[in-house]
């Protein structure tokens, strides 16, 4: 008697979100890698960002902007300025590194279509989310998690519409 078997088969589009994610992942960890490693040269260079932006308030305060315009950019300048510091830096290099990882994790895991690798990539996904906003608040925070949400989100609705596919 011929045993027959079944071998799910992985849809082109998940291999490709797959595909997508190993480079994107993989290259966060080491962009992230490198970003911890030269964390005291981006906190010194941006001692530089910071003289050129206290010419650029000069030239606001000169400028023909409302006061409400003015106060706009005076707040996004320091944010930017204040938050570039060699803590921060390495903080959120470490949350790349956590977060790429169970990216990375959830789409192996996805690859084998397995569905707990959607869940592990959405975990991924919200602590680098986050993770962004705690340790970069204001402006620079929201501009971080907006990005990273953004591309995360629709990932996990792409990924979410191949869980058919999961065991």
């Amino acid at each position: 008697m011929d045993q027959i078997t079944t071998t799910n088969e992985r849809p082109t589009f998940l291999t490709v979100l797959c595909i997508l994610t190993f480079i994107g992942s993989g290259w966060g960890i080491v962009d992230a890698i490198i970003d911890y490693s030269n964390a005291d040269n981006a906190a010194a260079a941006s001692e530089l960002v910071e003289d050129a932006m206290d010419d650029a308030m000069d030239d606001i305060e000169d400028s023909e902007m409302s006061d409400s315009q003015k106060e706009l950019m005076e707040g996004m300048m320091e944010g930017v300025s204040s938050s570039m510091t060699e803590t921060n830096i390495k903080k959120s290099s470490l949350v790349a590194i956590i977060s790429c990882l169970l990216t990375l994790g959830g789409a192996f895991l996805m690859w084998n279509l397995k569905k707990n690798g959607f869940y592990l990539y959405i975990l991924g996904t919200i602590i680098s989310v986050v993770g962004m906003i705690v340790i970069f608040d204001g402006i620079v925070g929201a501009a971080a998690a907006g990005f990273t949400g953004f591309v995360g989100v629709l990932f996990i609705v792409l990924y979410g519409v191949n869980t058919k596919h999961m065991a």
